[in-house]
């Protein structure tokens, strides 16, 4: 006999789990953070990832060749150098927002966002795009293209080139590479460390772990690195061309070529991590070994709708399944749940699951046996 045949009994129930003076700011028993018992005590992911070293190294790169760029630039009044200036300020300001969301990631569920602050990652690497775009692209290209209208309408003066100047553009623009190749090594020592710890299968490479990452501020720090190192290959491009002919309009089209350089980058950047802020699916593998857990547990007798697992943080997964137990009571269904929540779990030990199974019975146009979807 079930609670539904005794509403008496389950209102009273209800009533005594809400006269409880608890703080709101817990997952609490009757609390919806609490269906994840692989939470931390102050309802935190237990494998939640912390800021790497990658986001502090382009941190501390930016904020270095910033300076540097921005001082040559007033010295050598080189458009590349202005472009490469606003990049390397954007970037460090990119690097703020990231460390900022990390820190609001962790934050523990509340009534108000009963799944915790996870995706605050994957909004912070949105605004990241989103400033990519509009303060290091658009502005940078605005300036470099101004500057080309200036050196065109101005004659045959205005195309005279400072070889001196340039050629201080040319070492400086080797030291930033040299400063932004390490920032770039580093990021992507760590995105083969995190590849690892997904357990996919099949070699390490920069595109795969792009492509399938559910890391956004590590996709942004490479994406950042990536761009910088040859937006400064155009700037010494630039100022050599500008050198060998002796003529201005180089520079400014370094310029240029950096800002659009800058704006198709933000544009593949916005589109990655806009799909992990709408909610991206876990990896094939994932699927891979949820699929076995429910096709070897004992007590499942049919699944009755492909299970659902998506990504609420880079080790955050939530799973949705609707399976038919081979119980004949809602005691032993509970028992079940409780079981194959502990099977998944121990199958896939390197994320944090928030795991919801719906008890059904079996429908024959909606249902499938579990060995008709098993790979």
């Amino acid at each position: 006999m079930t609670t539904q045949d005794h509403p008496d009994d389950t209102r009273r129930a209800l009533a005594a789990g809400i006269a409880h003076d608890v703080p709101r700011n817990r997952p609490q028993p009757n609390g919806n953070a609490a269906m994840n018992h692989d939470l931390a005590p102050d309802g935190t992911e237990k494998h939640s990832a912390k800021i790497g070293i990658a986001v502090i190294a382009a941190l501390l790169a930016n904020v270095m060749v910033a300076v540097v760029k921005f001082v040559v630039f007033m010295v050598t009044h080189s458009a590349s150098m202005l472009s490469e200036s606003v990049h390397s300020l954007a970037d460090s300001g990119n690097e703020l927002t990231l460390i900022i969301g990390n820190k609001l990631s962790h934050r523990p569920p509340s009534r108000k966002h009963p799944l915790g602050w996870s995706r605050a990652r994957y909004l912070a690497s949105f605004i990241v795009a989103v400033s990519l775009f509009a303060i290091g692209g658009v502005y940078s290209a605005s300036e470099s293209i101004a500057k080309i209208r200036e050196v065109v309408s101005g004659g045959p003066q205005a195309h005279a080139v400072d070889a001196h100047n340039m050629a201080i553009v040319l070492v400086v623009a080797l030291i930033c590479a040299a400063i932004e190749g390490w920032s770039l090594h580093n990021g992507i020592k760590e995105a083969k460390e995190r590849f690892e710890e997904t357990h996919d299968p099949g070699p390490f490479s920069l595109i795969k772990f792009w492509k399938g990452t559910k890391s956004s501020d590590l996709a942004v720090v490479l994406a950042e690195d990536t761009l910088a190192v040859i937006g400064l290959a155009f700037a010494f491009l630039g100022s050599l061309l500008a050198i060998l002919t002796g003529d201005e309009i180089w520079d400014a089209i370094g310029g240029t070529s950096i800002g659009v350089l800058l704006i198709v980058g933000a544009l593949l950047l916005g589109a990655q991590v806009s799909s992990l802020l709408i909610g991206e699916g876990a990896s094939d593998h994932t699927y891979r070994v949820i699929t076995q857990v429910l096709a070897e547990s004992p007590d499942v007798e049919r699944v009755l709708a492909d299970p659902a697992a998506m990504h609420l943080s880079e080790k955050r997964i939530l799973v949705l399944l609707k399976v038919q137990f081979r119980n004949e009571t809602e005691l032993d269904d509970a028992a079940a749940i409780n079981r194959l929540e502990e099977q998944l779990r121990a199958a896939i030990p390197y994320y944090t699951l928030d795991i919801v199974v719906e008890p059904d019975t079996y429908d024959p146009v909606k249902a499938t046996k579990v060995e008709d979807w098993v790979d």
